[in-house]
């Protein structure tokens, strides 16, 4: 077993390549200068006396959106303390909300905590429209500029109660503003006409990092990160990277297979991360490429493994199905004969069938996600064309990750496993 304190290490400062924002924040984003003076020129009337602009921030996950708003928020904060100014941002987090109600209560808990400290209950029991006059009472209690500001306000869906009227809301001595924040682009455009225009005063696009932006990230944060790594113009981080435990092929890799899959500075930041892990847990005093491949196939199958685990009854009914031919020995059957064996799991457990048009959409549900392999061949002429399916992934992660739901275990239990001995 090895012991604690007497390993040497290529990190100076783990912190500063955790991809988690409440482990480190840098203190600035150069590749979205562009973005933050937009969110600038929204904010400024604050400091003049003026109420802020509704702003609605959208854009790929990754993109620094959260990161800059409190950035911004930050810099207007301190600049209203030295100055005076009463100025309050309150920050909502909706992952997880699927109703207006939600962000509600919770919007009223924070609101109040602005005036009392931390601690305050979530109200229940009340309908919206009280919720709403609470929040107006909280707000005009506080007084002064208030920014509410609502990430990941997707998580909604079509309960758009909170966007329509906390907008028109008119507390007295009170300036409102709201920064509505979302990865969900298909959301902002599913918006009622009257929601966007009240709500998107600004609207505020972080479009995806390309791959030369994402090494300027990297290089950024193995500066800080490693030892013997240094950047010689704080302009052109990753051109002026100087390392002696970084190959010079690491961060264009890292930032190319970034780039390839989302364009996401988090999911690059995690890839270097678990990549320069490897290599310090080995003992080994350089990263190479090598090892930024084993954390991609590493984070690749990690991804893999939570999509399976989190699959509702029918999906996983569906990828078992595929699994069940594999371990059988059918190579790729139709959506029909799957559908067939899909009605006898249903039997077995207890549950409705759903219709072999819905199946198959669960089918090409778990191919986009990379789950299932697709491949549509023709049945020959005039006769159209059928889908095959195959597992994309081992047997093996299919049956070991399908365990939460005990309907589910007992489908693999008694009709998958025993074909495998």
């Amino acid at each position: 077993m090895r012991s604690f304190g007497d390993e040497d290490s290529i990190f100076v400062d783990m912190d500063r390549l955790n991809p988690n924002t409440q482990t480190y924040q840098p203190k600035s984003l150069p590749e979205r200068e562009a973005e933050l003076d937009q969110l600038h020129s929204a904010l400024r009337p604050a400091t003049m006396g003026s109420t802020p602009l509704n702003a609605f921030v959208f854009g790929p996950t990754g993109q620094g959106k959260t990161v800059g708003i409190s950035l911004k928020t930050s810099q207007l904060q301190e600049y209203a303390d030295e100055k005076g100014l009463e100025l309050h941002v309150v920050h909502v987090r909706c992952k997880g909300m699927d109703k207006s109600y939600h962000v509600m209560t919770h919007l009223v808990k924070k609101l109040r905590e602005k005036r009392f400290g931390p601690g305050e209950e979530l109200p229940s029991g009340y309908q919206k429209k009280t919720l709403l006059s609470m929040i107006i009472d909280e707000l005009e209690a506080i007084g002064g500029t208030v920014i509410v500001i609502l990430d990941e306000i997707d998580a909604i869906g079509n309960d758009d109660y909170i966007l329509y009227e906390l907008p028109r809301a008119e507390p007295e001595d009170v300036r409102l503003s709201i920064i509505g924040i979302t990865n969900d682009l298909q959301f902002r455009e599913n918006l009622d006409a009257d929601v966007r225009s009240s709500l998107g005063e600004d609207e505020i696009e972080f479009a995806p990092y390309d791959a030369n932006q994402l090494r300027d990230i990297l290089a950024r944060r193995a500066a800080g990160a490693l030892r013997d790594t240094e950047i010689g113009d704080k302009d052109r981080p990753f051109a002026t990277l100087e390392s002696d435990v970084l190959t010079d092929d690491v961060i264009p890799l890292t930032s190319a297979l970034a780039a390839q899959d989302s364009g996401d500075a988090r999911e690059a930041i995690k890839l270097l991360f678990r990549a320069c892990r490897f290599a310090d847990d080995d003992g080994e005093s350089t990263i190479t490429e090598q090892h930024v491949r084993n954390a991609h196939e590493y984070l690749e199958q990690a991804a893999v493994e939570r999509g399976i685990q989190s699959l509702p009854l029918q999906r996983a009914l569906a990828l078992l199905t595929v699994t069940h031919a594999t371990i059988s020995g059918t190579d790729q059957p139709e959506t029909k004969d799957l559908h067939n064996l899909y009605e006898v799991f249903c039997e077995h457990i207890d549950t409705r069938a759903i219709s072999e048009r819905r199946f198959r959409d669960k089918l090409n549900d778990l191919a986009d996600s990379s789950i299932l392999a697709k491949d549509t061949r023709g049945r020959g002429q005039g006769l159209g064309q059928t889908n095959r399916y195959e597992v994309e992934v081992k047997v093996e992660t299919v049956l070991d990750n399908l365990t939460d739901d005990s309907r589910i275990e007992a489908v693999i239990d008694e009709m998958l496993r025993p074909r495998m001995d």
